[in-house]
Formats: structure tokens, C-alpha cells, sequence
């Protein structure tokens, strides 16, 4: 049958369309382009040749490796064979289905498909950062995902995220009245899930007016009733940061204000003061000083006994105390240990020169979320010894710790906490010569001998009494040794004890927290601390040219401590918030009381810019060991004991500071500060005029001097300057500079500069993280640190009179004490440090050279008896250090 003309002719015109159609389709099929990508993402990659080729490509965001660096070139190319080079480098295949090119993952040989990019669980917790409670139904979102990932908190306030690719992660929390807060840098590996938590402060409303303040201070402490003289230790830069050796207090060195005392030793000294003066707390309640080789009545020591691998994030604070810290005037050093992981066993490994550690956790009470830490170190420095490396010490030192914290939350019930740490060090230090003739003025030769032994363990039940009220109750036992013995080889070789030193003490701390939020603008917090000390103490002298022993300490006893604290803090302003506080104090020993006010204020200029002051009475007593010292009175034939007559030291603090954080991840304070001590215990002794308990704290020594009194005064005064960027992009940069002067009275009354008034403190540090590939498997890692200081003071000798001295008798220049200063000191710290992600594990590859310039710095000044001339003694030289840990 013939079709209409009228169909006939619109056929043939959709015949011709059809036609051309097909010819511009083969024409686009057989244009032929170029193309050369050298280490571009497989994602780039298929983004320009769809704009090429005029196509579309179709595939599974979870099956393809879009972030792998692919490597292709071709040269004038139609689409199929494009397409075909495209897979042969990328290790994929393809269908056409229509005009869609659709991708897939090749697969091997044994039929597995190639790996994905590896991915790790993020977990944690929101709470409020008063009370420490959940908030239920906090969003949290994963910024750094691609697309982003949110999800709400839970009835406990946690929040999990699975398989987020591993490398370093951004987040953002919120939550209805509370502050937004930002979190950056939060590192994924393979071997171990990412566990955190998060404290949100509550908003400030007025009417219908709320100020949110997204991320004001990235240094912002831990404990929010703090507002001046505090930094922040956050857990991944003691690890990564050059010259820390793994250990909290050679952290905090880094920060303005705080000198080291030496390459051998960790103490603290801040702002000129004492390292006597630092607090050490440890979940809430104080501890003994927690240092391998320490000595009576130090805080520091060679090497930390706290793990880095158990810690949380750690404030430390130089001045100016809230009242919630008492009995101490130089620092705290407030220790949090982290929980373990509540879902999942892990463990860590690690090996190096100076020993092995081992690290456990893992869910406790799968139904409640318990969990479990637990770690046990065991050191030993013969490695270094039998390379040949100079440690300071003509001995070996060994010592090995431990510690776990376990929590178990209860429906009900609250939550409680059961933690502890524990070690021993010890070590000898030889000095044998059998020829005499060298000896010069030296008597005898001794080889002293130090142990070390160091507990705390504590039980804490945290119970939230209504929704604003939280308690926190602690029972904790702790306990410190320090044993000391010296044995004497004479000319003639007889071998005798010719010192030796026991101080021992226990202590039990009851301690009572209550915390109340009356609304968004009122905070109030009060606490009660029992401390029942017991100590065991003894001292042994011999002294050969008499031929007789002396025990001037041979104490066995008790003391009690009653402390008590209430502060508020409230928000007057959106902008401006005040803190008003009172502590207070009674030791059994002697009956004495203080009564301490504390104030802070803290205002916003802007979001970024905050103005704040601080001011306060601060005491506390004197090192336990030295109340029943005695000294015997040849004229009266009988004993005095001065030291059970002193007050506490005390001391009036002011600080005034300026916070500009420029952008989110760089920031410029300012810090001035003013301290007033008096009550200083000082000799009226005749020839001890230059003694104050302001210069002790930092040798391997028990001074004791007669006749003391606390009639000294003391002062200290600086301004501290501060820039620091945050890590981003894999690099971060900190530099201070510290201005400083310290001061003290002896009971002659002349005005000298302490022992620690250096003058000047400065530090930079700076590092760089390096991703090797783009799933983030491989980094390596730079730090570099800087360290320049004024040099310490010494009291000089009269080298003179001590040169033609016919007995071994110094004598110092105590009219010129503390004038002179060692040279000004100098150092420079390098790390390496090389991180591999396997499936499962995560492999840490460290080296490290401590004054890797090898700077001859000066270490103390005395007198050479063999010699008979003063001599300046020097630090350690390059100190070399290296590690591997693996996390599974």
C-alpha cells in the first residue's frame, strides 16, 4: 500500500536527521586528542576526559580508588583506545552501556579486588564543659569528609563514625545553647581507633540575644574555671615535639616562662621559682613527685614516670592558681589519664635503645561501656653504653613502671574510676682511682648508690546528684623512697658508709567535689581534701675527721593536711566573665592556717580577642622531710629543731594578659605577671646569710642549714610573649620569648637575684608533616626546636683562701652570691619520625638527636678538690635516641 506524500516526506526528513545524527556521533568517536597526567588523582583524571571526549563516565565512589595518584600519557588518541590507556594505568576495566562508560576495580589473579583506601572508626564523647555530663542529641559532623558525615550523640553523649578514611580530620559540634566548637588535626591510623572528647560550654542568653563563640582559643585549658597562666599539652605534641623525650615536663619547657634545669634532669622551674613550688596532680588528687632518680625533697627527676601513651590532654599552670589548687606557689601540672578504648582490644609495642613498653585496652563491660588501660615499661640503658655514648653518668641507670585506669559507667549508680601508677628506678655511680697521688685534697672517694620507689593508685565515683549538680568523691593512697648510700674508700683502702638518707612517706587524700551550674551565667564549685601523711625519714653522716656517725634525722610520724576551696564563676556580659574564689589551709604541724582569696576576670574585645587578670594569696608548707631535722648545739649540748617553728611560705600573685587569636589556626599572647613572696624560710646563721629556701630544688642534695627562720622575702617579675600556629596543612610553628627578673631577701636583708633569674627564655619550634602517597598510608615527620636562655647563677668561691686552705674547706664569696651567671645557654633539638599504615596496624619509625649541634653548655660551677682550682662542669653533648612502635 502507497503511504501519503505528506508521511512519505516527513519520513525521509527524520531518516536525513537520523543520518546526521550518526555521522556526528562517529565523528566524536574518531576525534583523536592528547593527554600527559603525572601523579594526578584518578578523580581529576576522569573529570578532564569527560570534557575531552564529550562523554560521561559511571562508577561506585566506594569501589573506585578516586583518590589514587594515577601516571598516564597518550598521544592523539580516539576514545576507545583513550579509554583502554586510561585502565591500563589505572589498573581498571570498563563496559559501554549506551553513552555511559561505566568503571570498575580490576581484580588480581586469586579473583580479590584491588584495596580500597584504608579506613578507622572515630569515636567519643560531648559533654558539658562544667559539669563533665552527656549532652544526648549533640550533632556532630565530619567536615573533612567528602561528602560530610554527621551523626547525634547517644544517651551517654557519644557519637561514631565507621570507616572514615585514615589522615587527619576536621570536625564541628553543636548543640542548642551551647557554644559551636571546632576540632582540626584529628589523626586516623590503621592500628588504632581515634577516641576523643569533647567539653561544650554553655552560651551565654540574654533575652533573645545569643553570642556563640565558634573556636576562641585553641590552648583553651581542660579544667573552663581556669583564665590566665595555664597551657595546654595536648597528648600528640609530646610525642611529635623535638626535644620533649616522650615526657610531660620537658614539654611544658617549651612553653614562656619555664627554664630546665638540665640536659639530665626534667625539673620544672617557672617564672623563678623553685621547682619545690610545683603541684603534681594526678585525676584529681595530689601525688608525689612521679620522676625516675629523683632526690629529697625534689619534684623532678631524669625521666618521667608518667607514660605519654596513657595521658589525656594535660593543663599546666604558672601562676596565679583558681582556688580549686592550693599548697603550692610556682606551677601545677594537673594529670588527666585518658580511657581506653570501650569497644575494641588494642595493644601497642614499642622498642628502642632504651627499652620496652607494652600498652593494652579494651572494653571491660560490653552491656555499660566499661573499659580498660593498662601499660608496663622496663628500661635499661646498656645499649647506650655499649655504643659508647657519653649519658652523664658514670653508671648505668635501669628502672621500669607502670600503670592502668579502669571505668566502669553504671546505669545508676554514676561512674567510677579505679587508676594507679607505680615504679622504681635505681642506679650506682662508680668513681674507683687506686692511685692516691692523684687525689689532691680529696680525703676519700665515694660510690653513692640512689633508689627510687614512687606509688598512687585511687578509686573516683563521679554521681550526678540532680541534672545541675555533679559530685565527685576520691579515695586515693600514695606513697614516695628515696634511699640514698655512699660508700667511702679511704687512702689507705679501708671502705666505709660514709653517708646514707631514707625518706620515706605515705600519704591517704580524701578529697570531696560538688559542682553546681544554678543557670548559663552561674557556676559554683566547692571541694574538701583530708591528707594524712606518714613518714619514716632518716640521715647518716660520717664524719672521718671526728671518727663518729651523726644522725641529725631519724623521725618516724605523722602530719595532716586540711584543705578547703569555694569559687563561682559568673558571666556578667556575653563578653565579660568574673571568678571569685576562696581557699583554705590547716597543717597539723605547728597549727598553721591561711586564708587565701582568689579573682580573675576575663572580657572579650571581639570573638578573637580577650583581655583577662588574675590575682591571688597563695602558701604553702614546707618539704615534709625537713620538720624534724635536728641540729645539735655544742655550747648547749642538745638539739634544735628550727625547722618545725617555720610558716608556710606564702606569696601574692598578679597576672594581666592579651589573647588574639588571628585566625583559626594562629594566635599572638601576652602575659605580664607580678609575685610578692614573704615568709621565706632563711638562715640567721653566720655565714649562711645567702641561704634561701627560694634557690633549692634542683640537685642531687639535702640541704639543711641551722638557725632558719621565715623572715625572707622574695619577687618575681616578667612579661612573656607568645606566637603560635596550629598545626595545618602538616605544618606548625611555636615561638616565645620571656623577660624575667627573680629576686629574694635573706635574714641579712640585702636583696641578691635567685639562683633561677636567667634573665631571658626563648624557644621556637617548627615541623612539617608529609603525606608520601594521598591515602594518607605514608607520613614522615620533621620537628626541629631552638632553645636560648641566660645562664644560671652561682654562688662564686673565694678560689684564693680555698687554694691555700690546708683541710678540703671552700669558701664561697657569699657577699657576692648569685651575682655571677654561667654562659648563656644553647640548644638545638632534631626529630625524625616515619609513619606507616598498614590494613590493621600503624608502624612508628623515630630518630632523634638532642643538641645535635653539640653546643658545649655550661652545666654548674665548683671546686675541683684533686686540681684544687674552681672549674665550670658542662651539660650532656649530642644525646641520640631512637624507636619503633606498632599499634594493632
Amino acid at each position: 500500500m502507497a503511504l501519503p506524500k505528506s508521511l512519505n516526506a516527513l519520513l525521509c526528513v527524520l531518516f536525513l536527521i537520523f543520518l546526521g545524527v550518526q555521522v556526528q556521533a562517529q565523528n566524536t568517536l574518531e576525534k583523536n586528542y592528547s593527554f600527559s597526567y603525572k601523579a594526578q588523582p584518578l578523580k581529576n583524571v576522569l573529570q578532564d576526559l569527560e570534557e575531552r571526549y564529550s562523554i560521561n563516565f559511571s562508577y561506585s565512589t566506594t569501589q573506585l580508588p578516586l583518590a589514587t595518584p594515577i601516571t598516564c600519557k597518550a598521544t592523539s588518541l580516539p576514545l576507545e583506545k583513550a579509554i583502554n590507556a586510561l585502565c591500563a594505568c589505572a589498573g581498571l576495566s570498563y563496559v559501554m552501556i549506551g553513552d555511559q562508560v561505566v568503571l570498575k576495580a580490576e581484580t588480581v589473579s586469586a579473583g580479590t579486588p584491588l584495596a580500597k583506601p584504608f579506613s578507622q572508626t572515630f569515636r567519643g564523647y560531648v559533654l558539658d564543659g562544667a559539669l563533665n555530663t552527656p549532652l544526648v542529641g549533640a550533632t556532630v559532623v565530619v567536615t573533612s569528609a567528602d561528602p560530610a558525615r554527621a551523626v547525634q550523640t547517644g544517651a551517654d553523649g557519644s557519637f561514631d563514625f565507621k570507616q572514615l578514611p585514615i589522615g587527619r580530620h576536621s570536625i564541628k559540634v553543636s548543640y542548642l545553647g551551647y557554644e559551636e566548637k571546632e576540632m582540626g588535626n584529628i589523626l586516623l591510623v590503621s592500628g588504632k581507633e581515634t577516641v576523643t572528647t569533647i567539653l561544650l560550654q554553655e552560651s551565654f542568653v540574654q533575652e533573645a540575644e545569643v553570642l556563640i563563640v565558634g573556636e576562641r582559643d585553641k590552648s583553651l585549658p581542660q579544667n573552663p574555671l581556669i583564665s590566665s597562666s595555664v597551657h595546654t599539652l595536648r597528648t600528640e605534641e609530646i610525642n611529635r615535639f623535638a626535644g620533649s623525650r616522650q615526657d610531660p615536663s620537658r614539654m611544658a619547657a617549651n612553653y614562656a616562662g619555664v627554664v630546665s634545669a638540665s640536659d639530665q634532669r626534667n625539673d620544672l622551674i617557672v617564672r623563678g621559682n623553685s621547682p619545690l613550688g610545683v603541684l603534681w596532680r594526678l585525676e584529681g588528687v595530689e601525688i608525689p613527685n612521679p620522676n625516675h632518680f629523683t632526690f629529697t625533697p625534689n619534684s623532678g627527676g631524669a625521666f618521667s614516670l608518667l607514660n605519654n601513651n596513657l595521658l589525656a590532654n594535660t593543663d599546666f599552670l604558672t601562676g596565679a592558681f583558681p582556688a580549686e589548687y592550693g599548697n603550692r606557689i610556682g606551677a601545677v601540672m594537673d594529670v588527666k589519664m585518658r580511657t581506653g578504648n570501650s569497644k575494641k582490644l588494642e595493644n601497642t609495642l614499642q622498642l628502642g635503645l632504651n627499652g620496652l613498653e607494652v600498652v593494652t585496652e579494651g572494653p571491660l563491660v560490653k552491656k555499660w561501656g566499661g573499659s580498660f588501660l593498662g601499660s608496663m615499661r622496663l628500661f635499661t640503658f646498656r645499649p647506650l653504653e655499649k655504643i659508647g655514648l657519653d649519658i652523664g653518668y658514670q653508671g648505668v641507670p635501669q628502672y621500669q613502671d607502670g600503670a592502668f585506669k579502669v571505668e566502669l559507667p553504671t546505669p545508676k549508680a554514676g561512674q567510677f574510676s579505679i587508676w594507679g601508677i607505680g615504679g622504681t628506678s635505681n642506679i650506682t655511680v662508680f668513681d674507683v682511682d687506686t692511685d692516691t697521688t692523684t687525689w689532691g685534697k680529696v680525703r676519700y672517694r665515694v660510690e653513692p648508690t640512689l633508689k627510687n620507689r614512687m606509688y598512687a593508685f585511687g578509686l573516683s565515683h563521679t554521681y550526678p546528684i540532680t541534672k545541675k549538680t555533679v559530685s565527685q568523691f576520691i579515695v586515693s593512697t600514695s606513697g614516695s623512697q628515696v634511699e640514698a648510700t655512699s660508700k667511702a674508700t679511704f687512702r689507705n683502702q679501708t671502705k666505709k658508709l660514709s653517708y646514707y638518707l631514707r625518706n620515706y612517706e605515705q600519704q591517704f587524700v580524701t578529697r570531696l567535689n560538688v559542682t553546681h551550674k544554678f543557670n548559663n551565667r552561674l557556676l559554683f564549685k566547692s571541694g574538701v581534701t583530708w591528707q594524712q601523711y606518714y613518714y619514716n625519714n632518716q640521715e647518716i653522716i660520717y664524719q672521718d675527721l671526728r671518727d663518729v656517725y651523726e644522725i641529725p634525722l631519724d623521725a618516724n610520724g605523722g602530719a595532716d593536711l586540711f584543705q578547703y576551696y569555694l569559687l563561682s564563676k559568673y558571666s556578667v556580659t556575653p563578653r565579660l566573665e568574673i571568678q571569685a574564689g576562696l581557699y583554705s589551709q590547716r597543717f597539723s604541724i605547728g597549727n598553721r592556717v591561711a586564708v587565701e582569696p582568689r579573682f580573675s576576670a576575663e572580657y572579650y574585645l571581639t570573638d578573637a580577642q580577650r583581655i583577662y587578670l588574675s590575682a591571688g594569696l597563695h602558701s604553702q608548707t614546707q618539704p615534709l622531710v625537713y620538720y624534724e631535722y635536728r641540729f645539735f648545739s655544742p655550747e648547749k649540748a642538745e638539739f634544735s629543731q628550727p625547722y618545725n617553728k617555720l610558716d608556710f611560705t606564702r606569696s601574692r600573685q598578679l597576672v594581666a594578659g592579651y589573647n588574639y587569636n588571628i585566625s583559626s589556626n594562629w594566635r599572638v599572647k601576652a602575659e605580664a605577671y607580678y609575685q610578692q613572696h614573704y615568709r621565706v624560710p632563711v638562715s640567721e646563721r653566720e655565714g649562711d646569710e645567702a641561704f634561701s629556701m627560694l634557690n633549692l630544688g634542683t640537685d642531687y642534695s639535702f640541704v639543711t642549714v641551722d638557725s632558719v627562720v621565715s623572715k625572707g622575702t622574695g619577687q618575681n617579675y616578667g612579661v612573656e610573649l607568645t606566637a603560635e600556629r596550629f598545626l595545618k596543612n602538616g605544618f606548625y610553628a611555636l615561638a616565645n620569648l620571656s623577660l624575667m627578673q627573680s629576686w629574694f631577701t635573706g635574714a641579712d636583708q640585702v636583696k641578691r637575684p635567685t639562683a633561677f633569674s636567667v634573665g631571658y627564655v626563648s624557644n621556637i619550634l617548627f615541623g612539617k608533616e608529609m603525606a608520601l602517597d594521598n591515602d594518607q598510608r605514608h607520613l614522615l615527620s620533621l620537628d626541629v626546636r631552638l632553645n636560648y636562655s641566660g645562664g644560671r647563677r652561682f654562688i662564686p668561691i673565694d678560689e684564693e683562701r680555698t687554694r691555700n686552705e690546708p683541710t678540703d674547706k671552700i669558701h664561697y664569696d657569699v657577699a657576692n652570691a648569685f651575682i655571677p651567671q654561667l654562659k648563656s645557654y644553647f640548644r638545638a633539638d632534631l626529630r625524625f619520625s616515619y609513619q606507616l599504615n598498614t590494613r590493621k596496624t600503624t608502624h612508628w619509625i623515630f630518630a632523634a638527636a638532642d643538641n645535635f649541634l653539640n653546643t658545649r653548655n655550661e652545666l654548674y660551677y665548683s671546686w675541683d678538690l684533686e686540681e684544687n682550682k674552681a672549674k665550670i662542669y658542662y651539660q650532656l653533648g649530642i644525646y641520640p635516641y631512637l624507636g619503633y612502635r606498632i599499634q594493632f
